[in-house]
């Protein structure tokens, strides 16, 4: 299903290429799902995973036939030793018959490395859709960012020109026009990291998204809103518990030891061999024969049809897979603590993701209902101070930089919280929403 949801998602994104002639058609903003479903579909490295999965599905399916049977065709002839009438032809055919059920049992180890690859394939596709949450979104705010700085340059532009102004009428000395004109400076070079930081993370959003340039990205989407509430920690660890695809392979894995267990101490009884052979010899042997009371030299003409069965079996003594039977409970036995350890960790990731959540959240309600309008508030009334000649230029600059200050800070905890949003649904393995609904 997820497949088939992102081809088509690529699709609608191909259309407007192919209309491209048409100015009424614009390309509509993309948004954080749909770069997910892009990303997902057109990785090289989940390609090539994928491709892995079906060889091993099919591994499975043809795993567990008996081995082969052995034909063996045989003649001889004494004509190279000076037996020319000596000659035998023989043909036979072997077959292994194993004592234990070892097809089967490779056929669950077979199956057992297919199910550890899915979980391989979905621990790698939660991953790819974390980092490309992230790098979009890293893409839309640096956007914002531009624009801030190119706000913020704007209102430099104002105070160098009522600076100049003020200036040229005497009612302003000539080091606080340097001021104004060395701010505009530093607005202009944070200007232009801005764009410089805007252009590395739309390039590395269309690598994630398989586009040849960041030219070729469309729109993007204003970040959504974060959901007001969020389940509990108790419902994200029964939720992580059960929906990630890492701590699942661990279960997999331990699944596959336990089947290569049973292999190795099925391999260890040996199988017997059954062999059915048919055999042709025609020879000549010196006989005598009694004429007139004289015993007179002769030949005598053979020829000999002869049916055989053969039952072989090794004798264990020496081998009896000792090697490959510790090798594979160890690698079992380790297993277990490797699970052990995976939950734990996911435990305490779930524990400080949501915990970080949480402070973000706070931290960007202050920004939204405080701290931001407080200092907007404070620049404005700073400004139109200058521009009475109540204030001098430093003033208003220490004001213009608090503001900076505090929109980067917003800004920055605008996406923290976005972030830690994203971790904290690739940490329970899938959606919180529905983490919520299923509880």
């Amino acid at each position: 299903m997820r497949k088939v949801l992102s081809a088509a998602v690529v699709i609608l994104w191909a259309l407007p290429v192919f209309a491209a002639d048409s100015p009424a058609m614009a390309p509509r903003p993309l948004v954080m799902a749909d770069a997910v479903a892009i990303a997902l579909e057109k990785n090289n490295d989940l390609a090539a995973l994928r491709e892995e999965l079906k060889g091993s599905q099919t591994v499975t399916e043809l795993t567990g036939t008996l081995p082969n049977p052995v034909l063996e065709l045989e003649g001889t002839s004494g004509t190279l030793t000076n037996s020319p009438d000596e000659k035998s032809l023989g043909i036979a055919l072997s077959q292994e018959i194993p004592l234990m059920p070892v097809g089967s049992r490779r056929k669950a180890v077979a199956r057992a490395e297919a199910d550890l690859l899915q979980t391989q394939l979905l621990d790698q596709e939660r991953q790819l859709a974390d980092q490309t949450r992230r790098a979009w979104l890293e893409a839309v705010l640096s956007a914002q960012r531009l624009e801030l700085a190119r706000s913020q340059k704007t209102l430099a532009d104002e105070l160098v020109s009522v600076a100049k102004t003020r200036f040229q009428a005497g009612d302003l000395p000539e080091f606080e026009v340097q001021l104004a004109e060395l701010d505009h400076r530093r607005s202009s070079l944070r200007t232009l990291e801005a764009a410089t930081g805007t252009e590395a993370a739309r390039r590395k959003l269309a690598q994630l998204l398989g586009f040849g340039a960041d030219n070729q990205l469309p729109p993007l989407a204003p970040v959504p809103a974060l959901p007001g509430v969020i389940p509990a920690e108790d419902e994200l660890m029964a939720s992580a518990f059960e929906r990630r695809p890492d701590l699942a392979g661990k279960q997999r894995e331990g699944e596959r030891e336990q089947a290569s267990l049973a292999l190795a101490k099925a391999e260890a009884v040996p199988s017997l061999t059954v062999a059915l052979s048919y055999r042709n010899e025609r020879s000549n042997q010196n006989a005598y024969e009694l004429s007139g009371g004289v015993l007179l030299p002769g030949k005598e003409r053979t020829n000999d049809h002869i049916l055989g069965l053969k039952l072989s079996i090794p004798l264990p003594l020496f081998s009896r897979n000792q090697a490959e039977i510790a090798r594979v409970t160890a690698r079992a036995s380790s297993v277990r603590y490797r699970q052990e350890a995976a939950r734990r960790a996911i435990r305490l990731e779930v524990r400080d993701l949501l915990a970080q959540y949480r402070l973000a959240t706070s931290t960007l309600a202050l920004h939204h209902t405080t701290l931001g309008p407080i200092a907007r508030e404070n620049l404005h009334i700073q400004h139109q101070a200058f521009q009475l000649g109540e204030i001098g230029m430093q003033t208003v600059l220490d004001e213009k930089r608090r503001l900076g200050e505090q929109q980067e800070a917003e800004l920055a905890a605008l996406q923290t919280a976005h972030e830690t949003y994203s971790r904290l649904e690739s940490a329970v393995g899938g959606s919180l929403a529905m983490t919520g609904d299923k509880q």
